[in-house]
């Protein structure tokens, strides 16, 4: 990091402003109320839920003309378990906006909040040491392990980034500004305090932060030691379904300037129309640092002949955020990174794999301090397991 002049702090901030919090699968989305009526717990937020208007149709009780908020919640998350709801209301652990515990009996009403503290289940044990790779006032980056959530998701609700961030550096404010694959390891910015979000999170809407990954995989055809190509696509995620959808590849071998992004006017004219974006929305670069031979001490890959232990060590550069960009466009170039249990075909859900985790890591981020104005670059210190040891290829 090179220094700058100090500049002032922005206004002080209210502890109870509006922050991004992590939502459960089943929560809606809305304004975050000035306050949470329940504390964290163990850097883990209680859930927030927003009843509908109207009472759905295919919940309906028939025994009943005036459901309750136990019916609704019971029918929508917990139908195979009609006692779960009643208990936890018995209890006083849900409550509304001001904390006041919901009684078993009480109606449901639509709009009205609904929280509560998720009751969390063992969760499989993952690496968690996150080096610290910059901090100051505003911003804690860290370096990531395979195989750790950067938020809640999924099974992992307590071993994840954040709540162990949160916890260990007394920061309950802390939120992601950009989030890595459970399965991908480097370099993984937050905000401290809610005033560093919002521009924080500008920077890589506008693509105004420059990022480098590492990855291995078999070699790319008429890719050399050197050469360039760049890969451009369309990608789609269907709420769902794991893999995404690409279409309209490109493979451009060579260095090729950036796709313009849409612009304001643009986007605002197409929205005023009606119409949906529909051209290429993923870009990445793709530079071959070396070609070498797996050595035969290293972790042995399943699938791999003698033949085929002949690897490939990349740089790529993301122009875009798009969900599994460089894996897709990976695939797309013929060698899908190697450890990927998601492309070229989806494997069954099983135990990680710490010998060999998906090859891919954030090594750099670089990009202008949003609050102070320095020049900020930050470098994972992993190494991937497959990779040739450290020469003048890799940057």
């Amino acid at each position: 990091m090179r220094a700058s002049p100090t500049a002032a702090p922005p206004a002080k901030y209210s502890l109870g402003s509006s922050w991004a919090r992590y939502h459960s699968p089943m929560a809606r989305r809305r304004k975050t109320p000035i306050s949470k009526p329940l504390p964290q717990v163990e850097g883990i937020d209680p859930v927030h839920l927003i009843m509908p208007e109207q009472y759905p149709s295919e919940y309906a009780a028939t025994d009943k003309t005036s459901p309750t908020l136990a019916d609704y919640l019971t029918a929508r998350f917990f139908p195979q378990d009609p006692h779960y709801v009643p208990a936890r209301l018995e209890r006083g652990e849900i409550v509304d906006d001001s904390g006041t515990p919901y009684a078993p009996h009480s109606p449901f009403i639509g709009g009205s909040s609904v929280w509560y503290h998720r009751e969390l289940s063992p969760e499989p044990d993952v690496p968690s040491d996150l080096p610290v790779l910059f901090e100051d006032e505003w911003i804690l980056a860290v370096d990531k392990p395979h195989f750790l959530a950067t938020t809640p998701r999924g099974m992992f609700v307590k071993n994840t980034a954040l709540a162990n961030l949160r916890v260990a550096h007394d920061l309950p404010e802390l939120s992601p500004v950009h989030r890595l694959d459970r399965a991908t390891a480097g370099v993984l910015v937050f905000a401290k305090v809610p005033p560093a979000r919002a521009p924080l999170q500008m920077l890589f809407e506008r693509r105004k932060v420059r990022k480098t990954y590492e990855a291995v995989t078999l070699p790319i055809a008429n890719l050399s030691e050197g050469d360039q190509l760049t890969v451009r696509s369309r990608i789609d995620k269907e709420h769902g379904h794991i893999q995404v959808e690409q279409t309209n590849v490109q493979i451009l071998p060579g260095e090729h300037p950036p796709l313009a992004p849409e612009t304001h006017a643009q986007k605002r004219k197409r929205r005023q129309s009606g119409q949906a974006f529909d051209g290429l929305n993923a870009e990445s670069r793709i530079t071959c640092l070396s070609i070498y031979d797996l050595d035969s001490a290293t972790v042995d890959i399943t699938g791999l002949n003698n033949s085929a232990r002949r690897l490939t060590h990349l740089q790529l550069e993301p122009h875009s955020g798009k969900t599994h960009q460089l894996r897709a466009h990976l695939l797309a170039a013929g060698s899908p990174i190697l450890g990927d249990t998601i492309y070229p075909e989806l494997q069954e859900h099983g135990n990680d794999n710490p010998a060999l985790p998906l090859q891919l890591l954030a090594r750099t981020l670089e990009f202008i301090h949003p609050l102070t104005g320095e020049d900020v670059m930050l470098r994972s210190q992993r190494t991937l397991a497959l990779a040739p040891p450290p020469g003048p290829g890799v940057r």
